[in-house]
């Protein structure tokens, strides 16, 4: 996903004096896109962590039951946090996390898009001056 919102990214933030009018009508639309895109991983982490404690429970409840000895809790979390269910939704949010950062750096980079545009319809006049 990461690598796709990268080129995807790309492709959004291309700005030439062809498609400068277009890309100017188009960027509250753009900016709108990933400020959405952002909002609903945010949301996912939020499902997926709590999707994490009822793996985290299930587990527990698990060892506790199929442990021959009594172990300790801070043992048990040990043990948890090598199974691969554990490891397999821990890397899920890991990842999800590092896409929100990418997409709060494009939120900022395209607020500056704005200005660029305006930087380039100032320059593209001065040419015609």
């Amino acid at each position: 996903m990461l690598e796709e919102y990268i080129k995807e990214l790309e492709e959004d933030l291309k700005i030439n004096e062809l498609n400068l009018k277009e890309y100017q009508l188009k960027l509250p639309a753009i900016k709108h896109k990933w400020a959405g895109r952002l909002i609903r991983l945010k949301l996912e982490i939020v499902n997926d962590k709590s999707d994490l404690d009822n793996v985290k429970k299930k587990l527990i409840e698990q060892v506790e039951q199929n442990s021959p000895v009594k172990m300790s809790m801070p043992s048990i979390k040990q043990m948890i946090e090598n199974h691969a269910l554990y490891k397999e939704a821990k890397k899920t949010i890991d990842e999800k996390q590092l896409i929100i950062e990418l997409l709060e750096k494009t939120e900022k980079t395209l607020t500056s898009a704005t200005y660029d545009v305006k930087n380039l319809i100032e320059i593209m006049k001065l040419e015609m001056t």
